[in-house]
């Protein structure tokens, strides 16, 4: 049975920008998703995290599954994780993600943004379910993003593979050739 990738962008992302890491996975892995949600910051992250389950139900049920998210995407993933435990994680990346939270995301009363503040009601429930998660993670992260504040956020204690890079852009995980080697690198080492 083949492994399925899903692939999440972040908040006000475009899924069509990670293409290039899709079509790598394909041809090292196996099929590929890119998961278009509603990244408007509109809707909540446990809905997203619930539309992400019934998408990996429709394309790839039963199946073993590799998570890569960026940004927002990353709750996205984590929330889909929190409603079903049992979800069988391969691997995953979470790139640049916002793992407790932004303070930036209290300038937008949006539901998501929301859901992304320090303390907020979702990373507390998020947080205690994280010791559930037993899939080997890689994330990235770097000290000059001016989205994810504070940068200590992007790091998950859950992670075993730690990326740091060091151009101060979020979205550089999106476009480096270096990292997106080093994903499917990463997905590939099976124990």
């Amino acid at each position: 049975m083949p492994t399925h990738t899903f692939i999440l962008d972040g908040i006000w992302g475009r899924p069509r920008r990670w293409r290039k890491l899709a079509r790598l996975v394909e041809g090292r892995i196996g099929p590929a998703h890119l998961v278009p949600y509603d990244a408007s910051g509109r809707t909540g992250l446990d809905a997203l995290g619930l539309h992400l389950l019934n998408l990996i139900d429709q394309l790839a049920p039963n199946s073993p599954i590799h998570l890569v998210a960026h940004s927002m995407g990353c709750l996205v993933a984590r929330s889909a994780h929190m409603q079903r435990p049992t979800l069988k994680i391969n691997r995953s990346a979470m790139l640049n993600g916002p793992h407790d939270g932004s303070i930036l995301a209290r300038l937008l009363p949006l539901p998501a943004c929301r859901d992304m503040r320090p303390g907020s009601d979702f990373l507390t429930r998020l947080r205690l379910a994280e010791q559930h998660w037993h899939a080997p993670t890689l994330i990235t992260w770097c000290r000059g993003d001016l989205l994810i504040l504070p940068n200590r956020s992007m790091r998950w204690r859950r992670a075993t593979t730690t990326l740091r890079y060091k151009i101060p852009a979020h979205n550089w995980p999106c476009w480096s050739r270096t990292i997106r080697r080093r994903i499917v690198d990463f997905l590939i080492d099976q124990p």
